[in-house]
């Protein structure tokens, strides 16, 4: 049997997984990452989880046809190394060279929310339609663009990088330099920062009891959980919450009117909690919503997966581009 392997190189965790070759995740394996101990590290990490999950799975390496790496940041045009990505700490790494060193296999490296956008549009939420969107939300934002089966990367490579758009100039300060940016409001990250400053400032917080005093327990559904306990200030924030996150997709909606946006990621726990009110206000803000069919706004069909399987099917993806 031969299979693709997909690699997931995160500021959290480092995942391995085995997909065959209809995009069908047939077993995986992660640990976590320390990106302070390199790129280096990293790699002979990611090796060995590769090896040690062909162990479990009595595979030979032999049987392995491609290895796709997913990774947060900008990917050079050739897709060997990652340009820029803040939340790795990595500029200009020659990530396809490292991962040689172990194997002698194809190795294809490309932006993680871009293969999870691959995933979807070939065998998930978005199989069949034209013109999609996959929007990774969880340390920071992230997302990918399909158009007739190809992604929409912009000049140089350097597009389509949706989690720094700016919903509000006034709102909170972003990493990279700007105010209100998506993924400054919306990561579910900033979103578990704003249950905890709520928390921290109000001891009769009804986050208390959810955490049973221990703000360390705090998730993604806490804020929404309190209010739905009555928290008022947890309402008013979840409620902002929603309305930062209607603004980025119907912006989106607007631009390229896309047949779906699909939600991945760890905001996906909140559900239907989320993309119910989030579908309702971008639905109003729709130019075109009386003459145009309304995207559809789904989670995705793969939970956790699909980056993953999106990375293993990037040797066939690239394929199909040059025939």
């Amino acid at each position: 049997m031969k299979v693709n392997i997909g690699v997931e190189l995160g500021a959290k965790l480092i995942q391995a997984a085995i997909i065959n070759k209809d995009g069908r995740l047939l077993a995986r394996e992660k640990m976590p990452a320390n990106i302070e101990q390199g790129l280096q590290n990293m790699v002979a990490d990611a090796a060995k989880l590769i090896k040690n999950l062909l162990d479990e799975e009595e595979l030979d390496i032999r049987s392995v046809k491609s290895i796709g790496v997913a990774i947060p940041g900008i990917i050079d045009e050739e897709g060997s190394k990652v340009l820029k990505a803040h939340v790795m700490n990595l500029r200009d790494a020659p990530i396809q060279d490292e991962f040689r060193k172990y194997f002698e296999v194809p190795i294809n490296v490309e932006n993680d929310a871009h293969c999870a956008a691959i995933a979807e549009s070939t065998v998930g939420a978005a199989e069949n339609l034209e013109i999609s969107m996959t929007i990774n939300v969880g340390t920071g934002i992230s997302g990918g663009i399909m158009i007739y089966n190809k992604l929409y990367t912009g000049y140089a490579n350097a597009g389509a990088v949706i989690g720094h758009m700016v919903i509000d100039r006034h709102g909170k300060e972003c990493y990279c330099g700007q105010h209100g940016c998506f993924e400054a409001l919306c990561s579910a990250k900033a979103l578990m920062e704003t249950t905890r400053e709520i928390a921290e400032k109000n001891p009769d917080s009804k986050i208390h009891q959810i955490c049973h005093n221990d703000l360390s327990q705090i998730t993604i559904k806490t804020l929404w959980e309190a209010m739905t306990l009555g928290d008022e200030e947890a309402k008013a924030a979840y409620q902002e919450y929603v309305e930062n996150f209607a603004v980025a997709l119907s912006n989106f909606a607007n631009i390229l009117m896309p047949e779906a946006i699909v939600i991945c990621g760890g905001i996906t726990g909140l559900g239907e909690d989320l993309l119910r009110p989030v579908r309702e206000k971008v639905f109003a803000a729709i130019y075109s919503k009386d003459i145009a069919t309304l995207p559809l706004i789904k989670q995705s069909e793969m939970g956790s997966a699909s980056v993953l399987v999106g990375a293993g099917m990037l040797a066939a993806y690239k394929r199909e581009l040059e025939e």
